[in-house]
């Protein structure tokens, strides 16, 4: 979508473009809804789905994204885009 708005061709990146948009990519928009249902999934009402997320975080690959949970909702948001900007 920017390629076609900006005129950007193809071996051109837009990485920067949306960066500067303020904006985030496909792929770091899922992680930020994910470490978002994970947090609601971690602190909510519900003991049991909370013990669930806690057996899913000890036992998945993306332990990286389960522990941003941890982190305050503006940090975990913020480690989200250092890793779009870095990346």
């Amino acid at each position: 979508m920017y390629r076609r708005l900006f005129g950007f061709h193809k071996w051109e990146s837009v990485r920067s473009l949306i960066d500067g948009l303020g904006r985030l990519d496909f792929k770091h928009l899922v992680m930020t809804y994910k470490v978002r249902f994970y947090k609601k999934r971690a602190y909510g009402a519900n003991s049991v789905m909370s013990d669930l997320f806690y057996v899913h975080m000890m036992d998945t690959d993306y332990v990286a994204e389960c522990l941003t949970v941890f982190h305050g909702n503006g940090a975990a948001i913020d480690c989200i885009r250092t890793d779009f900007v870095s990346g």
